[in-house]
Parts: C-alpha cells; sequence; structure tokens
C-alpha cells in the first residue's frame, strides 16, 4: 500500500520543493518479493509545482506483481515582488495645465517562471498627466494566481506665474 495523496508548499522563491515520504514495501506470502518505483520521484527528490504522479510495483518470486500509485501535489504560495519607482512631480508645460510624463514601468518577477505584470490605474508612461495627483498601480500575477502590487503618485503641478493685461490709463473732465 501506498502512502496517501500529499500536498507540499514550494520553498521560498523558488518553484519546486523538496518532498519526503516513506516508500511502501510490497509483501508476498512467499519470500523474495521486490519493491521498485516504476514512475515519479523518489522520496527526497526535488518536485516541481503541479501534481505530480509516484507508482510503486511489487513483484513476486513467481514474477507477480501489484502496483499502488499516490500523488505529490507541490503549491506555489510565495507571492511574486514589484517595486514601482519613486514619486514623481513635475511642473506643468509653458501654457499648460498638464505635463507629459515618462517613467520606467515596474516588471513583477516570481520563483517561478511567466509572471505578469499590468497597470491596474492611472496613466502609462508618455501620457499627459492632468494637473494635480494621480495615482499609477501596477499589478504582478504568478502562474499560481499569487498577486502583488505597488503605487506611486505622478503630482503635476503649475508653478507658472499668471500674467495680467491691464487697460491704458483713462483721463476725464471733471
Amino acid at each position: 500500500s501506498c502512502p496517501a495523496d500529499m500536498t507540499v508548499f514550494a520553498q521560498s522563491g523558488s518553484c519546486s520543493a523538496s518532498v519526503n515520504y516513506i516508500p511502501p514495501v510490497g509483501t508476498d506470502n512467499c519470500n523474495g518479493a521486490v519493491t521498485a518505483l516504476i514512475a515519479g520521484p523518489a522520496s527526497g527528490d526535488v518536485v516541481q509545482v503541479g501534481t505530480t504522479p509516484v507508482t510503486y510495483r511489487v513483484t513476486a518470486a513467481n514474477g507477480a506483481t501489484a502496483t499502488c500509485s499516490f500523488n505529490i501535489t507541490v503549491r506555489d504560495i510565495n507571492l511574486p515582488s514589484i517595486n514601482c519607482p519613486a514619486n514623481i512631480t513635475m511642473n506643468v508645460a509653458p501654457g499648460q495645465c498638464n505635463a507629459v510624463v515618462t517613467y520606467t514601468a515596474p516588471v513583477g518577477t516570481d520563483g517561478c517562471s511567466g509572471p505578469t505584470t499590468i497597470q491596474t490605474a492611472g496613466l502609462a508612461s508618455g501620457s499627459t498627466f492632468p494637473l494635480g495627483a494621480t495615482t499609477n498601480t501596477f499589478r504582478v500575477t504568478d502562474a499560481s494566481g499569487n498577486t502583488a502590487t505597488c503605487s506611486f503618485t505622478v503630482t503635476v503641478q503649475d508653478t507658472q506665474i499668471p500674467t495680467i493685461s491691464c487697460p491704458a490709463n483713462i483721463t476725464v473732465n471733471a
């Protein structure tokens, strides 16, 4: 008889786990039964995220066989990481109430391959940002659905001095 199905968690920063279990030992009414791993990882092996079947076979001295199987599931619970740029402050463009702002968009990373990063709020780099503060938020999602977010603020400020035109002096008789 094989061990029950088992679930383990991936090691931090990794997409795998070292898995230990007690290997089954087959028996027979006559001496000479041999038990062998015929599919899957041995106890102590490193197993990748996902479900991996393990099968053992016992062979009796007379050649009769029996098999048993169980599954090892490695779950990725490690969060991906993402780092946003520092907050940005820009002055409005001359004669405007906005500014074109460029920044390096953050890209998330993960111990497993395939994280995707999307912008969930704010404006893309190279956009015209309005006067005031705009919060830009990015989210990275790994292949196991774990997420992490970061945000930064782009502040556009009006530092232009206003102008005023007065009419010419007026002279009137009393």
